[in-house]
């Protein structure tokens, strides 16, 4: 069952969409102010998050950037500002996706799965790492990781998707002086085996002659 985080203030609307998101089989979690999302976020794992721009004691692009910092989780927009600069500065700040209210319940339930669907990794099987509290959890699991394997999943994690070759990876984690190449070879192995005790997607991936990415 996926997990949505719900973040808006009007009553109306977190009463309804709740109540029709879970008729569709989805768990809702729901915060009225943007402290409460971000308490929310942190302390729990998402599938999707939907996000409403003005929420009280912080708005929906403060979370929206908070959130970017450690979790690659769709993030879809809720708004009754149709303005097409609000729409881009969300995009680029990492949203996913842009709703305007109101809404179809049933095309924003079909984005939410669409977004869902689209990540590419079935989400209790996924990597979410909390930088804040140094811990990376694959599949709903933890995983142990030393200082170093820790720090290179993190690397890799904030560029996921772009592949980054060993001496970057030395660079960003232990160094201009660090010389030794393989130390990242055998990181990574570690790492990959603790994934592999959790789950069977392949996070981590090597690309021959360039180096390593993660694929989320």
């Amino acid at each position: 069952m996926h997990k949505i985080l719900l973040c808006e203030d009007e009553e109306n609307i977190v009463s309804f969409l709740r109540a029709e998101l879970e008729h569709d089989g989805f768990r809702v979690d729901t915060a009225p102010d943007g402290g409460e999302a971000m308490r929310l976020f942190t302390e729990n794992e998402y599938d999707l998050i939907l996000l409403d721009i003005m929420l009280p004691v912080k708005n929906g692009l403060e979370c929206l950037r908070e959130m970017r910092k450690t979790s690659r989780v769709p993030v879809i927009i809720l708004t009754a500002r149709k303005e097409v600069y609000d729409k881009v500065a969300f995009l680029n700040a990492g949203a996913d996706d842009y709703v305007t209210k109101p809404f179809d319940t049933l095309e924003l339930i079909a984005r939410i799965k669409r977004n869902i669907t689209r990540r590419g990794v079935a989400p209790s099987q996924g990597l979410h790492i909390y930088k804040d509290g140094y811990r990376a959890v694959v599949a709903g699991s933890e995983l142990k990781l030393t200082k170093t394997e820790f720090e290179i999943l993190l690397f890799l994690y904030e560029n996921a998707d772009r592949v980054k070759t060993r001496e970057e990876i030395i660079r960003a984690v232990l160094g201009d002086f660090y010389g030794e190449s393989n130390v990242v070879d055998a990181n990574i192995k570690n790492i990959r085996a603790k994934i592999a005790a959790l789950t069977e997607v392949e996070i981590i991936q090597t690309v021959r002659g360039k180096g390593y990415a993660v694929r989320l």
